[in-house]
């Protein structure tokens, strides 16, 4: 009983000492990378509060450009094109995000509203050869310089603005640039030529069911 005391004793004193020993390895480890530690911790903190601040002030941001950009529309939906203008131009020169790239495409409207046509196709083939600008947009600014010259323009001339479009088969705007080649045709008389164009759209798996729809009543039409 007493030896089976001594070895109870022996082990809460060996506890003891290795609990100490961990203790002082905690030490010496804090003493040596304490600071390490803390400049971590604050780091971390201090990223993510930045993270935050920086999240904070883009939404606040882009909610003024947003804001800018509305205003702007406004002063045209009022008659007011050149404050209008002025405001889209605001926008440009600060080069915030997809606003900037909105406004150019918009003096284009604002411009056709006020009745300056010429000034308008200026821009629009501006914003065309810029290969900076937007992709998406520059194809929107290509299928509206060519509808505004699809009543007038030369065939040879709708065929080299469209081209961008009309060679990517799988370009979101290929149907349409086609369709506006089908209905020069038919503007030119040459009628067989714009069925051979709406045969190839009904054969495209990439344009819609209601598009094919609409050039399969062309078609009947053109039959008759």
């Amino acid at each position: 009983m007493k030896k089976k005391q001594e070895y109870n004793q022996e082990d809460a004193f060996l506890r003891e000492v290795e609990e100490d020993l961990k203790n002082e390895s905690l030490k010496k480890l804090w003493d040596k990378y304490g600071l390490f530690v803390v400049i971590f911790v604050a780091a971390v903190l201090t990223l993510a509060v930045s993270y935050e601040s920086i999240k904070s002030w883009y939404v606040r941001r882009a909610e003024n450009w947003a804001n800018a950009y509305s205003v702007a529309l406004t002063l045209q939906n009022q008659g007011k094109y050149q404050e209008s203008i002025d405001a889209l131009n605001m926008i440009i020169s600060k080069n915030f995000g997809a606003y900037a790239p909105l406004a150019k495409m918009q003096q284009v409207n604002v411009l056709l509203d006020s009745g300056k046509q010429d000034l308008a196709l200026n821009k629009l083939n501006e914003l065309i050869a810029d290969k900076k600008y937007p992709s998406q947009l520059r194809d929107v600014a290509i299928i509206k310089l060519a509808s505004f010259k699809q009543d007038e323009a030369p065939r040879d001339e709708l065929e080299k603005i469209l081209s961008p479009i009309t060679s990517q088969p799988d370009n979101s705007w290929y149907a349409t640039a086609q369709y506006m080649l089908a209905a020069v045709s038919l503007r030119d008389g040459n009628k067989e030529e714009a069925k051979d164009i709406y045969d190839g759209l009904l054969k495209n798996n990439n344009v819609s069911e209601e598009f094919k729809s609409k050039i399969k009543d062309i078609l009947s039409v053109l039959k008759e």
